[in-house]
């Protein structure tokens, strides 16, 4: 019988988790809101994640986590925590397993998803590529030689903070505002006059699909500052192909837009720059937990 793992996926307003086997059969799912009291809290949360997944699915033999931020993987410690500013320099891993006594392993989100592509995914035939995932911020790997590079300092791919101006004393003008999700609600409520507070991105997206002309123009901006960055990471890392990942890519307007503002970059660009290729995450939203199992599969014989 295949052994079954908690999968966790922590995200800036939701923890997203699921109970998987080796198989990657999904046998369970659920989803819990994100606390922001403390990191004592944040335990208990995900305790309380573990007991409810063990009632549903008995035999759970490990926990899997991908979480936001930098994360040293090889020590389970989160050295910070993303958008859940309370944690830094914590040891998540063994005080998960005191709480639950099973295995725990931790992996940054965006590598997770990293890891889930390249492994059995829409990378799976790359050995250099990058991974952009669009949520509250944008979660970022790079895949070096048919592996999930890490870096230095474990933050290779952290794209969220790449400032798109000179003003470095405005955070407004790094990726991850100008691209997070929230942005592209607060643009397309502004435009229809209604409050961001009562939309989502599947009103965006509902708008744009009935041919919206003000939604349309909202969604052609978004993506032409995604388009931008592509072309510089690019440059940069010259990879194979771009994989876009989180919920938002479930949505084809967002790829065709995508591609209609990178060929318009490219024609008009003067110098020979490699035409980017850019996919979606074949695991679209489950990517990260899949990632986190099979980065969990790695490190532990059970």
């Amino acid at each position: 019988m295949d052994k079954k793992y908690l999968c966790i996926d922590v995200g800036g307003s939701s923890i997203k988790y699921a109970v998987l086997d080796e198989k990657l059969n999904f046998l369970f799912r659920g989803n819990a809101v994100t606390p922001y009291e403390g990191v004592e809290r944040y335990l208990d949360v995900l305790e309380e994640i573990y007991h409810t997944a063990e009632a549903a699915v008995t035999g759970i033999v490990g926990i899997a986590m991908s979480v936001p931020g930098v994360i040293d993987s090889h020590n389970g410690i989160c050295i910070n925590g993303g958008s859940l500013l309370y944690i830094e320099l914590f040891p998540l891993v063994a005080r998960m397993e005191e709480r639950c006594h099973v295995p725990v392993s931790i992996m940054n989100d965006a590598k997770s998803a990293a890891l889930a592509e390249v492994t059995w995914g829409s990378l799976s035939d790359c050995q250099d590529a990058i991974v952009l995932v669009f949520g509250t911020g944008i979660g970022g790997a790079l895949v070096k030689d048919g592996e999930v590079h890490l870096g230095k300092h474990f933050a290779a791919g952290e794209f969220s903070w790449l400032m798109m101006s000179q003003e470095f004393d405005h955070v407004e003008d790094a990726w991850c505002y100008r691209n997070g999700f929230r942005r592209l609600v607060s643009m397309a409520a502004k435009v229809k006059g209604v409050d961001p507070e009562s939309i989502n991105g599947m009103d965006v997206f509902r708008w744009a699909e009935e041919g919206d002309e003000g939604v349309l123009w909202v969604l052609d901006k978004f993506t032409k500052d995604i388009a931008y960055m592509i072309m510089n990471l690019q440059c940069v890392y010259d990879p194979e192909r771009f994989a876009i990942g989180g919920g938002i890519s479930k949505q084809p307007l967002l790829l065709k837009y995508i591609q209609k503002n990178l060929n318009g970059f490219h024609t008009a660009t003067p110098f020979p720059i490699p035409k980017p290729e850019v996919t979606v995450c074949k695991y679209y939203n489950d990517a990260n937990l899949i990632g986190a199992l099979g980065y969990f599969l790695s490190q532990h014989t059970l």
